[in-house]
C-alpha cells in the first residue's frame, strides 16, 4: 500500500529543501494539495504513472489525492521549494474572487513550465527562496510572496505564458487502464476483467503495470478505492454506505484495507499516522 504522507496543520505550508542523495522517493498521496517551484537537480517527477524530466523552475502542481513520486537520478544538488496547500486556503482566496484551483485541474499536465515571458513569476520564485538564504524567520513575508507567484502563474496559465511540459516515456495502454479503472471504481475490478477489456493477457497485463507505474493493478485499485473512501468520509457519510460506494463487496475486506493503509479504524474518520517531514 502506498501512505499518505506528510502533514498540514495550517492553510498553508512552506518548505525549503536542498540535498545530494540519489534517489527513489516511494509513491505516496497527500490529503492536501501540493505545488514544488523546482530550482535545481537531476529529477524526473512521476504524477498517476506519468513521468516528466524536470528542467530549473519547472512548477510540479499535485492536487490532492493523485499518486507520485520523483525519481532523483545522481547526487547532483536537489533544490526546491514545497508548498502545501489545504483546501481551505484556496477557498479563501476564490472568496476573494483570486481562483488557483485552475491550477490544478486535471485539464492540463502536472508540470508546468516558464517561457521567457513569465520572468516576473521566475523572479518571485528566486525572491522567495532568498528569505530562506537571508535566514529570515518571518513567516508572514514568506506566505506573502507564495501568494504573489500563485498569482503570476495563474496568470501564466491564462495567457499561456505558462505551458505544460511534454511526457516523458509512457505506456499509452497502461494510462488508458489507469484511466478506466478511475472511472469505474465502483463497479467488479479484477485483472482478468481488464484484460478482456483491453485486449491482452492477464499475464502481460500484470507484468506491465507493475512495470510502467512502480504498483500491482490490485494495490493500485484498492489505493484508488480508499482515497475516494477518505473523500466520502470527510463528506460525512456513513462508513457502510462508504464501502458500497467505493466498490468494496464486504465491509469486513474495507475495514482491513483502511486499517492496513491509514493504520487506524474507520470510525476514527481517517486520523493516521503521518510522517512529520515534507515528502515529496
Amino acid at each position: 500500500m502506498y501512505k499518505k504522507t506528510g502533514y498540514l496543520q495550517e492553510p498553508l505550508k512552506l518548505f525549503y529543501v536542498q540535498d545530494s542523495t540519489e534517489w527513489i522517493c516511494p509513491y505516496h498521496y497527500h490529503d492536501f494539495h501540493k505545488i514544488t517551484f523546482f530550482l535545481q537537480g537531476n529529477v524526473t517527477y512521476e504524477v498517476e504513472g506519468k513521468s516528466y524530466i524536470l528542467k530549473p523552475y519547472d512548477i510540479i502542481c499535485v492536487a490532492a489525492g493523485q499518486l507520485h513520486r520523483p525519481i532523483i537520478s545522481d547526487q547532483k544538488l536537489y533544490e526546491r521549494i514545497i508548498a502545501y496547500i489545504a483546501p481551505e486556503w484556496l477557498y479563501t482566496y476564490q472568496q476573494k474572487a483570486c481562483d488557483f484551483s485552475p491550477i490544478f485541474a486535471p485539464s492540463h499536465a502536472p508540470v508546468l513550465r516558464q517561457s521567457s515571458q513569465t520572468e516576473t513569476l521566475a523572479d518571485t520564485i528566486r525572491r522567495l527562496r532568498q528569505t530562506w538564504y537571508e535566514g529570515q524567520e518571518n513567516k508572514l513575508l514568506k506566505d506573502t510572496i507564495f501568494l504573489e507567484a500563485m498569482l503570476y502563474l495563474s496568470e501564466g496559465l491564462k495567457k499561456k505564458t505558462v505551458t505544460t511540459v511534454k511526457l516523458g516515456n509512457h505506456n499509452e495502454k497502461i494510462q488508458q487502464i489507469m484511466s478506466y479503472i478511475h472511472c469505474h471504481l465502483k463497479e467488479k475490478l479484477t485483472i482478468p476483467i481488464l484484460a478482456e477489456q483491453f485486449y491482452v493477457s492477464p499475464d502481460h497485463l500484470m507484468h506491465l503495470f507493475k512495470k510502467e507505474t512502480g504498483y500491482s493493478v490490485g494495490t493500485y485499485i484498492t489505493t484508488r478505492r480508499l482515497i475516494l473512501a477518505k473523500h466520502y468520509m470527510n463528506a460525512g457519510l456513513p462508513l457502510t454506505e462508504i464501502c458500497y460506494e467505493c466498490g468494496f463487496t464486504q465491509y469486513s475486506t474495507f475495514y482491513r484495507a483502511w486499517k492496513k493503509y491509514y493504520r487506524t479504524k474507520p470510525r476514527d474518520r481517517g486520523s493516521s499516522v503521518i510522517d512529520d517531514r515534507p515528502l515529496e
